[in-house]
């Protein structure tokens, strides 16, 4: 027992030294080589009941464009004589196991595992969602290396069904927002539970975990902070505030340096990328926010060239003006509350 106890103790010391990745680690979650191959998305993305793959796609691709999915729906390719999938869930990357949702019936993402990467000043996130089954061994805080089960591929999920002949692993990777998320939950006045603290999807922002993956395999990005630095540049905002929020904490490589103290702070200048992500933070004085009285979020500049497409549409134009849209708003909300 103590050898094996032992054991394991070196692993996580090793596993912790690869915490900080190199992308080259990166694999697929799952075993079909669709993509690796080279195939279209009809060889490994799970359409909805409308049968058309972009539908298991990023973004605004369900319900005629209204109804947003934050992640890729991916199928199985082993199968029982019952006709269930069998397939394994793997670790994209090395990480930190964060959180694990064993009842099905408390989130729309059933059972799923969130793991936590690290590279260079930038913590992330991948989610493994409606899942069958979780690896019995995987515990809260241990470390895994890239290509380590999870669990086993399913169509679990609580409030609907998800047939069985469209069982599918739901990816994601991305950014949390906040770590105070549960007091912000608590200011909205749902009727349901957080049951997942600020592990709830709400508190996760998502990228396109395709187009991260294309930009690897075409040497556009050699990881995930480099992948986000080469995303466009949407618009940015000047959030009247003198915290420091968790986000930038977590993520400093976020955060230009231009010599104020903490005190100085009184404002953030915050550009956001494709996606809405707040990919870079500018801390102000006091002679540096531009804000009227009564106003606390302006939008200073955007890219008037960017099409959102099926994307999170952060702001609209009313006449001259620019109106942060709800998603904007609620996301900066909840980082600075």
């Amino acid at each position: 027992m103590k050898n094996l106890a032992s054991m394991q103790i070196l692993k996580n010391v090793l596993l912790l030294l690869l915490f900080s990745y190199n992308c080259n680690a990166l694999i697929w979650p799952t075993s079909n080589p669709a993509f690796a191959n080279g195939e279209s998305i009809e060889a490994f993305v799970q359409a909805t009941v409308s049968g058309n793959p972009s539908s298991g796609m990023y973004g605004l691709v369900r319900n005629k464009g209204k109804k947003f999915h934050e992640g890729l729906d991916l199928f199985g390719i082993k199968f029982n004589e019952k006709k269930e999938v069998l397939d394994s869930i793997f670790a994209v990357l090395p990480g930190k196991v964060v959180y694990i949702n064993e009842n099905s019936n408390q989130s729309k993402y059933g059972l799923y595992v969130v793991l936590l990467h690290k590279e260079a000043g930038l913590k992330f996130y991948s989610l493994y969602a409606h899942l069958d089954s979780i690896d019995g061994g995987l515990r809260i805080n241990h470390f895994v290396a890239e290509g380590d089960r999870l669990g086993r591929m399913g169509n679990s999920a609580g409030g609907y069904t998800i047939p069985k002949n469209r069982a599918h692993l739901h990816f994601e990777i991305g950014l949390q927002l906040s770590d105070n998320f549960q007091s912000w939950f608590k200011s909205q006045s749902y009727e349901t539970k957080n049951w997942h603290k600020k592990w709830n999807g709400m508190n996760l922002l998502g990228v396109d975990p395709l187009d991260f993956y294309r930009s690897i395999r075409m040497n556009q990005s050699d990881g995930f902070k480099s992948y986000l630095e080469f995303l466009p540049h949407i618009l940015a905002v000047q959030v009247r505030s003198n915290d420091m929020p968790f986000f930038i904490q977590n993520n400093p490589s976020f955060l230009e340096t231009n010599g104020l103290s903490k005190s100085d702070i009184e404002g953030w200048e915050i550009t956001f990328s494709r996606y809405g992500v707040p990919v870079r933070w500018k801390a102000l004085d006091h002679s540096e926010v531009r804000l009227q009285d009564g106003v606390d979020i302006k939008i200073i500049r955007y890219n008037p060239n960017y099409d959102f497409g099926v994307e999170p549409v952060l702001f609209y134009k009313k006449g001259s003006e620019l109106i942060p849209s709800s998603t904007l708003l609620s996301n900066i909300e909840k980082i600075f509350f």
